[in-house]
């Protein structure tokens, strides 16, 4: 009697035992498996603003801007941060300024977190490094900007800037930008790649930032007045 008793015994702790393990395993295998997952769909954005990618691109052109040459006219913020669908975190970034020329405010938009310089290996973010360095008062551009947004009476405002996308650095000072040895980089000496592409952007990062502009901070409902003939166009 006492032996069938034992046995009952062992049966029901190996039975809590095993309970036990396959809740481990539960909890150490499959929940973050479902949190990964959960995340990818979670933090994908608007996708479907991305509709609007080529008729928004099409819609630019490229200007020349030019900072102000006092330090306090040009308002550089952190706007916003969020993670991506792999759970990057991802930064926002604005440089506003009063332009003379286009007589508007103007928004010079930057991410930090999409851009690298190796892709792969998500090293070196030129995104990063263009907002550390070139930023400077004086220093001159090209730019794109969207004509619909730029003529749109909503846009200008220092409430409401003109989002505009770097194109190329042409003149100025360019800062921060360190070798290995501590040393300042002087473009006259030995090229570095990794600071050299950081003048110019591509056509496949400029679609690359413009995407994650119309998903991240673009609304919708703003996409849809902005291309749906409800634009009310500066006289």
């Amino acid at each position: 009697m006492n032996r069938i008793m034992n046995k009952k015994k062992i049966r029901t702790t190996l039975s809590s035992f095993s309970g036990g393990i396959w809740r481990a395993i539960g909890f150490f295998l499959l929940a973050p498996l479902i949190y990964t997952i959960y995340s990818y769909f979670a933090n994908t954005g608007n996708t479907d603003n991305l509709q609007y990618l080529e008729t928004y691109i099409n819609d630019s052109e490229i200007v020349q801007i030019k900072l102000p040459s006092n330090r306090e006219k040009i308002e550089r913020k952190y706007v916003a941060n969020y993670r991506d669908q792999h759970n990057n975190l991802i930064y926002y970034f604005t440089v506003s300024f009063y332009d003379a020329k286009i007589k508007k405010y103007i928004a010079i938009c930057m991410f930090e977190g999409i851009d690298f310089f190796n892709q792969e290996k998500r090293g070196g973010d030129l995104g990063a490094a263009r907002i550390k360095s070139y930023f400077n008062p004086g220093n001159i551009f090209l730019v794109h900007v969207n004509k619909t947004q730029l003529h749109d009476s909503k846009y200008g405002t220092k409430e409401n800037p003109v989002p505009v996308f770097w194109y190329k650095f042409i003149s100025g000072t360019v800062e921060r930008q360190i070798k290995k040895d501590n040393t300042p980089y002087d473009r006259s000496t030995k090229s570095i790649p990794y600071f050299d592409v950081q003048d110019n952007l591509t056509a496949e990062e400029y679609k690359l930032f413009v995407s994650e502009y119309l998903i991240r901070i673009l609304n919708k409902e703003e996409l849809k007045r902005l291309y749906e003939n409800e634009v009310h166009i500066d006289s």
